[in-house]
């Protein structure tokens, strides 16, 4: 999946539109639907290649699979934006989301079976509605852990190669906080900054951003073994990753590594004024040694 780095003022669901848009516009997506639609026409499964001539049945699995795979991967996508943002095991959501995908799968198999057979009389009742719905309710949580399996352990193994020495604020977080816990794995602990968004916090590491759940009040309260402070009503930082303070149209502004500007408020002027000497004093001591 392309979409590691989550823009910061999304939620789960836009994120998940937008890596949708990503899947169905790559020719790869439709290459391996239509070789699955050929070869379901020209096998036949669950009684269809007694059922349906050969152009009937691309009508029936072109069909079914093109809406199934668009809703299965909108629903795979989704639990794991989901067990993201809300800190919740992937299995879980994954779980219910396939449980969530059940129905309206059901409901295009019978749509197919009308377009197939041209709504002919009895097309409602081709299928036992018990039996297709066990078959299709294994098929879409199958898919749905599976995938989002593979998305967990691909996410792990970028984490762990592009690994390499703690910061310090990384030191201090080898407990997470409970803002950290609820951060995507492959982003880390190294927090750079945190700015509030409505009812979310936006959280920037050094390998991205994302959406957690928390108000700012608690996420700072949360943070506050950390290197860092508030410097605005929106904005918590952290002092290691401040690269520039420079004069911006309302005062002080703070340029992150992150490429981030962060505006310092007024109230919080003297005590940052305070925090940066600190830091100072810290790094020309430790550059001393």
């Amino acid at each position: 999946m392309s979409d590691l780095k989550n823009p910061a003022n999304s939620t789960p669901m836009q994120l998940t539109l937008r890596q949708l848009r990503e899947v169905v516009s790559s020719p790869v997506f439709w290459m391996v639907l239509g070789a699955a639609i050929l070869l379901a026409s020209m096998a036949g499964p669950y009684h269809t290649l007694a059922r349906f001539s050969f152009p009937e049945r691309v009508v029936y699995w072109g069909s079914s699979l093109t809406l199934s795979a668009m809703l299965m991967t909108f629903l795979s996508v989704y639990a794991h934006r989901l067990a993201e943002t809300r800190a919740f095991h992937w299995s879980l959501v994954a779980t219910l989301a396939g449980i969530a995908g059940v129905l309206p799968i059901v409901a295009t198999v019978y749509l197919a079976e009308g377009l197939a057979t041209g709504f002919a009389p009895g097309w409602l009742t081709s299928y036992r509605s018990a039996t297709l719905i066990s078959h299709v309710a294994l098929s879409a949580i199958s898919v749905t852990l599976i995938v989002n399996a593979l998305i967990v352990f691909r996410e792990r193994g970028l984490a762990v190669a592009s690994g390499g020495p703690m910061a310090e604020d990384e030191l201090h977080a080898l407990t997470p906080t409970v803002l950290q816990s609820r951060m995507p794995r492959h982003l880390g602990h190294e927090i750079i900054s945190v700015r509030a968004r409505d009812h979310y916090v936006e959280v920037t590491t050094p390998k991205g951003s994302s959406m957690v759940l928390m108000r700012l009040s608690d996420a700072i309260e949360d943070l506050e073994s950390l290197n860092g402070l508030q410097v605005h009503r929106s904005w918590w930082i952290s002092l290691s990753h401040v690269v520039q303070t420079r004069a911006g149209p309302n005062g002080p502004e703070l340029v992150m590594d992150s490429n981030e500007t962060v505006p310092v408020g007024r109230s919080f002027r003297k005590a940052f004024r305070a925090a940066a000497q600190r830091q100072l004093a810290r790094n020309r001591t430790g550059s001393s040694e």
